[in-house]
C-alpha cells in the first residue's frame, strides 16, 4: 500500500515534494539546517522519511527525523530523533500531504519501517524514537501514540513545556484589549501615555533584510544590558532564524525608542496566521517607566490590525506576566518509543518505562509509611 525511503538531505527529495514549501517557517528546509547545526551533535546525521502511495508514488508523509547515539533517555543507542526546537514554536515534524487522507496507517506503516528495517552503514534496527513536541491532546498526539503502539513500539509520554497563547481569529486590537484586566489597560495606557508626554517616544517595525541589517545593533545593544542572558538573545540560532524570517517576509522586530536610544526591543515571527513573539528585552535603566509593556502592547495591536493573526503564541514558559496578555495555555509532551525488537531497545525500554513505574510505587510506599510526605 504504502512505499517507504529515506534520505540524507531535503535536496535529494523527489521531485513530488514541493508541497513542503507550503507548510510554513517552522518546517521549511532551511529551519531545519538552522536547528541541525545549531542545536543537535556534529554526530548527528539527518534521515528525512518519505512514505508515498504505491500505486501513484505521490509522497504523502514526510518526517524529519536525526539519527543520534547520545540521546538522553537512551545514551549509547541508535536513535531517530524529531529535527525539532525545545521552544515548541511548532509539532513534530511529521507532514503530511494535503491530500493525504489515511494518516494513521501512514504513520503504522512508517513506524513498522522503522521497527523492522535496518538503519544501514553498519547499523541494525533503530532502538528507539523521539518525537515531540506533541500538544496536550491535539490529534496528532493520539494518532502518533495510537500509531506506535500498533507498530509493537514500547512508549513513554514525558513532560516537555507549557505554552501561553490565545485565539484570535476574527479579533481585532480593540476586542482583544477590551477583554484583558482593568489592571493590564490602566497601566498600559498610563504608561504609554507617560512615556508620550515626553516627546520622544517611537514605536517601530522592522520586517525586511535591510532593515534587519539597520536595527540589527540595537537589539544587541539593548540585549546586552538587559536582565536576559546575551547568548539567548542573540546567538548564531536567533540571528540566522531572524535572517531566514526577514527573507521569508515573517520578521516582526519591534523596538521602542525614547529619543535615539533603543530601549526595549521585541523579536515576533509572523506564520500562516500565527503571530510568535519569540524574544524580548529592555535595558534595565528604563524598567520603570515599563517600556516592555508598551512594546508588547503595540507588537499585539500590529499582529490583529494589520496582519489579522489567529492566534498569538507568547512561547514556552511560566512566567507570570503572560498570562496577563494570553488568556489560554496548553501543556507540550514529548515520546520516547523503545524497539521491543532489539536489546538495546528492551533495556531502555525496561530501565524508563518500568523504573519510572518502580520509583512512584516506592514513593507511595513510604508516603503509605508515614516516611515521605
Amino acid at each position: 500500500m504504502y512505499t517507504i525511503k529515506h534520505y540524507p538531505s531535503f535536496a535529494e527529495l523527489p521531485q513530488d515534494c514541493t508541497w513542503l514549501h507550503d507548510c510554513g517557517f517552522f518546517y521549511r528546509p532551511q529551519w531545519f539546517e538552522i536547528l541541525q547545526r545549531s542545536l543537535f551533535a556534529d554526530t548527528d546525521t539527518l534521515r528525512v522519511y518519505a512514505v508515498a502511495d504505491a500505486g501513484s508514488g505521490r509522497t504523502l508523509l514526510l518526517a524529519a527525523l536525526r539519527h543520534t547515539v547520545l540521546d538522553s533517555a537512551a545514551t549509547g543507542a541508535d536513535t531517530l530523533a524529531a529535527l525539532s526546537h525545545p521552544e515548541n514554536f511548532a509539532e513534530t515534524p511529521l507532514l503530511f500531504h494535503p491530500a493525504a487522507s489515511d494518516r494513521q496507517g501512514l504513520l503504522i506503516a512508517l513506524f513498522r519501517h522503522l521497527q523492522a528495517t535496518p538503519l544501514g552503514n553498519g547499523r541494525g534496527r533503530c532502538d528507539a524514537l523521539r518525537l515531540w513536541p506533541l500538544a496536550d491532546g491535539a490529534e496528532l498526539e493520539q494518532a502518533l501514540v495510537s500509531a506506535l503502539q500498533q507498530a509493537g513500539f514500547r512508549c513513554q509520554r514525558y513532560a516537555n513545556s507549557y505554552n501561553r497563547y490565545e485565539a484570535t481569529a476574527g479579533l481585532d486590537y480593540a476586542a482583544y484589549f477590551a477583554a484583558r484586566s482593568a489592571n493590564l489597560r490602566y497601566s498600559v495606557r498610563r504608561r504609554q501615555r507617560a512615556l508620550e508626554k515626553t516627546g520622544q517616544l517611537k514605536l517601530e517595525l522592522y520586517t525586511t533584510p535591510e532593515q534587519l541589517q539597520q536595527a540589527l545593533s540595537d537589539y544587541i545593544a539593548v540585549s546586552m544590558t538587559s536582565w536576559k542572558r546575551p547568548e539567548t538573545m542573540f546567538n548564531k540560532e536567533i540571528q540566522d532564524m531572524m535572517r531566514l524570517a526577514a527573507e521569508l517576509g515573517c520578521l516582526r522586530l519591534g523596538i521602542l525608542r525614547l529619543g535615539e536610544q533603543a530601549a526595549a526591543v521585541q523579536f515576533w515571527l509572523f506564520d500562516r496566521g500565527v503571530a510568535h513573539c519569540v524574544r524580548l528585552a529592555y535595558r534595565e535603566e528604563y524598567k520603570p517607566l515599563a517600556v516592555g509593556v508598551v512594546l508588547t502592547n503595540f507588537m499585539i495591536a500590529h499582529a490583529l490590525d494589520r496582519d489579522r493573526a489567529a492566534s498569538i503564541d507568547f512561547g514556552f514558559g511560566v512566567e507570570d506576566y503572560k498570562g496577563g496578555w494570553m488568556k489560554q495555555a496548553r501543556d507540550y509532551y514529548g515520546v520516547m518509543a523503545f524497539n521491543p525488537a532489539t536489546a538495546a531497545g528492551n533495556y531502555h525500554a525496561a530501565r524508563n518505562i518500568l523504573g519510572q513505574r518502580l520509583k512512584r510505587g516506592v514513593k507511595t510506599l513510604l508516603r503509605t509509611a508515614g516516611l515521605r510526605k
